[in-house]
């Protein structure tokens, strides 16, 4: 569904960087493991030629196993700026590996969401496995979860780690964002 939203937004967008940026993404997400982003030779242009992404839109890498909490997240993004791009990964290993991939081609996500109750990885230890990477190092975290015991989870090296508990009501949610939105790099 929101791969359908890019593919549309991509070719509707009358601003070519938007265009270009949405592609890109695209590119990202469609790139297959064993061949570099690179080597591609389809139309789709490449994230790293042209203006950064600085100078385009920002893209959100979120990693949530619940759809619903994703879909959410997507929906109050773009009812508090459209121009961000919203990347979902329904666990940790496919936010890893988006990671890798869109490090790979030079153009990372400004933020990254994080839950915390996933099977396989928990959010902390997403967030320890992109601390060991000096490149993605620098990308901000936040921890956005429904579980109000995370503090209790919390081990040394991720204290400093913003926490954000998910409200149960709209303009809490809303309000919530704007807040983990702050921490995008620019």
């Amino acid at each position: 569904m929101i791969l359908t939203g890019l593919k549309k937004r991509s070719q509707h967008d009358s601003d070519h960087k938007d265009r270009k940026l949405i592609k890109s993404v695209l590119d990202i997400i469609n790139s297959s493991p064993n061949q570099p982003a690179e080597n591609k030779t389809d139309s789709t242009e490449k994230f790293n030629e042209g203006p950064s992404l600085k100078d385009l839109q920002k893209m959100v890498l979120h990693i949530d196993d619940d759809a619903e909490d994703r879909e959410f997240v997507l929906e109050a993004i773009n009812a508090i700026d459209p121009s961000y791009v919203v990347l979902p990964a329904k666990n940790g290993q496919e936010g890893i590996a988006f990671l890798h991939k869109a490090k790979s081609l030079g153009n990372l996500p400004c933020l990254i969401i994080l839950d915390v109750n996933m099977p396989e990885m928990t959010g902390f230890e997403v967030y320890n496995e992109i601390k060991k990477d000096d490149t993605l190092k620098p990308i901000p975290a936040v921890i956005f979860t429904t579980a109000a015991v995370f503090k209790a989870n919390q081990k040394a090296g991720n204290e400093h780690l913003p926490v954000f508990v998910k409200p149960d009501n709209t303009k809490s949610f809303i309000t919530i964002v704007k807040q983990i939105l702050n921490h995008c790099k620019e």
